[in-house]
């Protein structure tokens, strides 16, 4: 929830209904009052409250009813039992349907607004528990970024200096490229750092359950329910949420993203009241998105909410300069007894990798374990025959350099990378093909 306090006053005596909400309010709580269990029951369903200060007579019936409907809803919300009639069977039903405290009146003033703020601070934690529970069920690892590589050093600075505004930043980058390390050096240079982040992988969730997944569900909403549970935008409340794959989640899904990002407030599934959350979006995705929002499978107006900032990744196979730093690093946290010799390492820069820094991690997690070698050699190394990555297709609008270059870096894959391999292919000099592809590079802004 946002650092803003909710109290539901419950109080069908007008004058008193006014001095409580007056005093709460100067305090900086939002207070919404209520003279009949009737509406109060209307607000607990459509609302959430961190308390509620209840009157127990009430023209309708009983304030007991609210506190039961609190209790069956499991809401947060910490309950004060206000009355005038000092009635012990009823002091104590309310302390089993877990009532805070009981008050009877007339209460001082000062008494109440002290009991208020240990209410609230008693609903805080709680959501706080549920939140870290959750959280802890979904193993969320710190991690760094390792490059000295000019163009991801220029990347960055670029988080430098977006991660300290509020601006919702999309990185764009090929799977394995580290796009989540992005979003988590995001968090830890905000103001949001010693606040939750929350990951979410779009596109590795069920699409009967991404709803739920990402706005959570109330109790029986559907078979499995079995309790409330809250989804990453309740987990993630005053952090950062990152998005992974967000181009894959459908139409409907994506309406609903671009409501929650503007009100900044959602519905659980099965549920009638809202939920308020403040948090910072960072979403990625493997796709080229103008091409999505062009072709009509992504929506533009949610492409530009998520897009503050676009932060393109280069893959691997541009990032040669760093493929034996990364090695090194991967060896030495895997095994620090194990090193590559100079062969391994020069096997290693001349792949193409095309599952990125993702399968280079794997493949010097295998050479680690398999290897008898404390020093491991190219044999050692095992990789895939090289092959192309997928190729696009030729289509109307490209221009010829874009079908060039797009040739060029097939053949390029092909040949693990070598340039000198991939000029005799082609049928050019090595330098022609270097000055085409910087070329290409320089067009492209990469």
């Amino acid at each position: 929830m946002s650092d803003l306090v909710r109290v539901l006053v419950v109080e069908d005596d007008a004058a008193l209904s006014e001095i409580l909400c007056d005093a709460l309010q100067g305090h900086g709580y939002v207070v919404s009052p209520a003279a009949l269990v009737r509406s109060a029951l209307d607000q607990v369903r459509a609302s959430e409250f961190d308390v509620a200060m209840v009157d127990l007579m009430l023209p309708d019936g009983s304030g007991i009813e609210v506190l039961r409907e609190i209790a069956a809803q499991e809401l947060a919300t910490e309950c004060i039992v206000l009355t005038g009639y000092a009635e012990v069977a009823t002091a104590i039903e309310a302390m089993k349907l877990g009532a805070y405290d009981y008050l009877t009146k007339p209460a001082r003033l000062e008494e109440i607004e002290v009991l208020v703020e240990k209410a609230a601070e008693k609903a805080r934690l709680r959501r706080e528990n549920v939140a870290l529970r959750v959280r802890l069920e979904r193993h969320d690892r710190p991690a760094g970024i390792v490059t000295d590589d000019p163009g991801m050093r220029e990347i960055l600075a670029t988080i430098g200096r977006v991660a300290s505004s509020e601006l919702p930043v999309l990185v764009e980058g090929e799977t394995g490229t580290g796009k989540e390390l992005v979003a988590r050096a995001l968090h830890a240079q905000s103001p949001r750092a010693g606040a939750p982040f929350i990951a979410i992988n779009c596109a590795a969730v069920q699409e009967s359950l991404v709803e739920s997944e990402l706005f959570g569900h109330e109790k029986g909403a559907f078979t499995g329910a079995i309790a409330r549970r809250p989804g990453v935008f309740e987990l993630a409340d005053r952090g950062v949420l990152f998005l992974d794959e967000v181009g894959e989640v459908s139409p409907a899904v994506q309406a609903k993203l671009l409501r929650v990002l503007e009100s900044r407030e959602f519905f659980r599934v099965g549920g009638t009241r809202t939920t308020q959350v403040d948090i910072r979006v960072v979403s990625a995705t493997n796709k080229d998105m103008r091409r999505e929002v062009a072709e009509g499978r992504f929506r533009e107006d949610l492409y530009y909410r998520l897009g503050g900032v676009t932060i393109r990744l280069p893959p691997l196979r541009e990032r040669r300069h760093d493929v034996g730093l990364l090695a090194s690093v991967m060896l030495s946290r895997l095994t620090p007894r194990r090193t590559l010799s100079p062969g391994a390492l020069d096997k290693l820069r001349a792949y193409a990798w095309p599952g990125n820094v993702r399968e280079l991690q794997m493949v010097l997690h295998r050479a680690a374990v398999l290897s008898p070698r404390e020093l491991l050699s190219p044999e050692d190394i095992p990789l895939d025959p090289p092959r192309p990555p997928k190729a696009e297709a030729v289509r109307a609008g490209m221009t010829l350099a874009e079908v060039e270059r797009q040739y060029i870096e097939s053949v390029l894959a092909e040949h693990g990378g070598h340039r000198g391999k991939a000029a005799k292919a082609l049928g050019v000099d090595p330098k022609t093909l270097y000055n085409k592809l910087g070329a290409a590079k320089d067009k492209s802004g990469a």
